[in-house]
């Protein structure tokens, strides 16, 4: 299962994208989906420095490949307030992790579907009006129920 509800945070407090990515990484943490929080963490502030993952329509989609990582999965946050990354106001976060010995097939396959989604406003509307952790896993994931 790529999400779970206890990847899942309908209201999100952190007020960088720096505090979104470690409490999104605790998330996965405390889920056991990593073998090590630092390790993870540290793939997903490497890769975010190259090049940010804030894609536009107000959705970051910040992500690590690291054998830190147990098996794929997505966190998932949403921010009424929204968040300033790399100067573009977000609501709407997705973390992906993946294995590094998948990151071909697996973490390509997330990650486009992600973005192929993000375009469709609505997706994102049902994803911002809905407060339910099961219907948010629905709409990103139909094929987990």
């Amino acid at each position: 299962m790529l999400i779970s509800n206890k990847l899942i945070d309908l209201d999100i407090r952190a007020v960088g994208k720096k505090d979104v990515i470690d409490h999104l990484v605790d998330l996965a943490d405390k889920d056991n989906r990593l073998s090590d929080f630092e390790k993870f963490r540290t793939a997903v502030y490497k890769r975010e420095e190259e090049v940010s993952t804030s894609l536009g329509y107000e959705v970051a989609v910040p992500h690590g490949k690291t054998n830190a990582v147990k098996e794929p999965f997505i966190c998932f946050a949403k921010s009424t307030k929204g968040i300033y990354w790399n100067k573009q106001l977000v609501h709407l976060v997705f973390l992906i992790g993946v294995p590094e010995n998948q990151k071909g097939n697996s973490y390509l396959n997330i990650l486009a579907s992600i973005a192929r989604k993000i375009i469709d406003e609505d997706f994102r509307i049902k994803l911002l009006e809905t407060n339910d952790k099961n219907e948010i896993i629905k709409i990103i994931d139909p094929t987990e129920n």
